[in-house]
């Protein structure tokens, strides 16, 4: 009998009244305007990111990067820019600042998680399945209850024909956080075409890919209730 074991998780609403882009955006920079700080400029890039206005977040990460140079908070800001840089895919800029990241040897377990993990499905992007491999293994030895690093393992495994392996790992992504259906699309996509060869060693795997579906299932129907 296999484990059934998972977990979700789901962010909450914020409480308060909603304010427009426009409100928030004049909020933040009276703030600004009264004395530049980290957190200040932290929170005005990362509103113009959320907004669509990369180019403009990027500034303000830039003189943020300026600020404490060889610290924690530099490597903070150069996975923030690399993630900047995904969000307008030009992933080979996105590749460099997380490889400018890894300089300062963050110990926030947080962010050297998503350094490794985004820079393994940058190189995952570019079909680079083998240099992404250790990244992503790298990432889920630092944090192995959240999913994302394990499902880009699996593509990163099945991108160099380890259908079995990857297979596991789009599992163990469920497992981690049923409620991000991603990897089990992966595994569904996977078994498409490479159902025996993986059945050969993993001959439960039927049985995984059922419980998977009722892992994401089950978060789903939460998370309507919350919605």
């Amino acid at each position: 009998m296999i484990d059934q074991s998972y977990s979700f998780s789901f962010h909450k609403r914020p409480e308060g009244r909603p304010v427009t882009a426009q409100e928030a955006e004049q909020i933040l920079i009276a703030a600004l305007n009264e004395g530049e700080t980290w957190d200040k400029l932290w929170e005005v890039a990362r509103f113009y990111s959320t907004v669509g206005r990369q180019d403009v977040a990027l500034t303000y990460l830039e003189r943020l990067a300026s600020l404490n140079p060889g610290s924690e908070d530099q490597a903070k800001c150069f996975l923030a820019m690399g993630q900047l840089q995904e969000q307008r895919s030009d992933f080979e800029a996105a590749l460099k600042f997380y490889r400018a990241a890894f300089q300062f040897e963050p110990a926030n377990n947080g962010t050297w998680y998503l350094i490794n993990n985004n820079l393994g499905y940058c190189l995952n992007h570019f079909g680079r399945h083998e240099d992404a491999e250790p990244y992503c293994r790298a990432a889920t030895r630092i944090d192995p209850a959240r999913c994302n690093a394990f499902k880009n393992l699996g593509l990163s495994l099945e991108g160099q024909g380890r259908c079995a392996e990857a297979a596991q790992c789009f599992v163990q992504a469920v497992r981690a956080d049923a409620a991000d259906g991603r990897a089990l699309r992966h595994l569904e996509t996977l078994l498409e075409v490479h159902r025996v060869e993986v059945s050969f060693v993993v001959p439960e795997i039927d049985e995984l890919l059922a419980f998977c579906r009722e892992a994401v299932l089950a978060a789903r129907r939460v998370g309507d209730r919350f919605a």
